[in-house]
C-alpha cells in the first residue's frame, strides 16, 4: 500500500509574519498530526510561505524529508522584504521514501505576473522502483496563463520514464474544457485523473474540485479520502485529498 495526498494549506496572507501559529493554533502540528493519523508516505503541498516552511523543519523527523524552492531565489535581499517573506510560496514534497533526485522549475506566468512553480522529485517505492511526483499551483486569474502551465507540465511529463504522480491546486475544475484537454493528452501516456466529484476548495460556488491527482496506470486506487475532520476546520479553506492506493507493476 501508498498512502499520498495534496494539501493545500493556505498562505493565511492576512496574518502579520504568519508561520503556522495564530490565536493559540498550531497549523503546522495539525499538519503533522494529519501525516500520522493518515500513516502518509508522500504529500505535495501548496502555498508554503517561507515562515511556514522553516517552522515545518522543526517537525521532520528521521521518518521524512521535504523538499521545495520558493518562487523567487531565498537570499539576503529576499528575505528583508515582508512583501517577499508573505508571497515567496513554496510547493514543497513530503516523504518518508527514499530520494533519489529533486529539482524545482518555475512555470510561464509573464501574462499573469506572479511566478508559479512545480516542484519534481524522483522516489524509490517498493515493487515498481523510481516513481516521478510533480507537485504544483497553477495560476489563480488567467485562463490563458493556465493553458501554458498545463502544456509545461505536460512537455515535462512527456521526458519521464518512470511511473508518475502528478499533484496539487490547478485552479481548474473539469469543467473547464482546456483541463479536460490535458486529462485527455495524459490518458495516452497511461496517466489517469482520478475524479473528486465535490468541491475542494471551501469557498466555492461550484461543487466541482479544483485540487487534482494523476497517476500512472500501475497504481489502483482502494480508496479516496476528502478530509473534513472537525478539528482541520480552520486548518485551511480546502479540504486536503488522500489516496490509498496499490501497486501495480510498471511497463515501460
Amino acid at each position: 500500500m501508498l498512502h499520498i495526498a495534496t494539501i493545500n494549506i493556505q498562505n493565511k496572507y492576512k496574518i502579520k509574519n504568519y508561520d503556522g501559529l495564530y490565536e493559540g493554533k498550531d497549523y503546522v502540528k495539525m499538519l503533522f498530526d494529519l501525516l500520522e493519523k493518515y500513516d502518509l508516505d508522500i504529500v505535495g503541498l501548496q502555498e508554503v510561505n517561507p515562515r511556514y516552511f522553516n517552522r515545518m523543519q522543526k517537525f521532520l523527523d528521521s521518518k521524512y524529508w521535504c523538499y521545495g524552492k520558493s518562487r523567487y531565489p531565498q537570499n539576503l535581499l529576499t528575505n528583508s522584504i515582508p512583501f517577499l517573506q508573505t508571497f515567496n510560496e513554496s510547493v514543497p514534497i513530503i516523504t518518508r521514501k527514499r530520494v533519489l533526485h529533486k529539482k524545482t522549475k518555475v512555470l510561464p506566468f509573464l501574462s499573469s505576473y506572479v511566478p508559479r512553480i512545480v516542484t519534481i522529485m524522483v522516489v524509490e517505492i517498493d515493487k515498481i522502483g523510481p516513481v516521478t511526483i510533480l507537485n504544483t499551483h497553477l495560476d489563480c486569474l488567467k485562463n490563458k496563463t493556465k493553458v501554458k502551465q498545463l502544456h509545461f507540465l505536460l512537455q515535462q511529463i512527456r521526458q519521464i520514464r518512470t511511473p508518475v504522480i502528478l499533484m496539487g491546486d490547478f485552479n481548474m475544475t473539469i469543467k473547464n474544457d482546456d483541463f479536460l484537454i490535458f486529462i485527455e493528452e495524459l490518458k495516452k501516456l497511461n496517466i489517469s485523473h482520478i475524479g473528486i466529484y465535490e468541491k475542494t476548495y471551501k469557498n466555492a460556488k461550484s461543487n466541482y474540485a479544483i485540487d487534482h491527482i494523476f497517476l500512472s496506470d500501475c497504481f489502483q486506487v482502494e480508496e479516496i479520502i476528502l478530509v473534513k475532520d472537525a478539528y482541520l476546520q480552520d486548518f485551511s479553506d480546502h479540504y486536503p485529498i488522500i489516496l490509498k492506493l496499490h501497486l501495480g507493476f510498471f511497463q515501460k
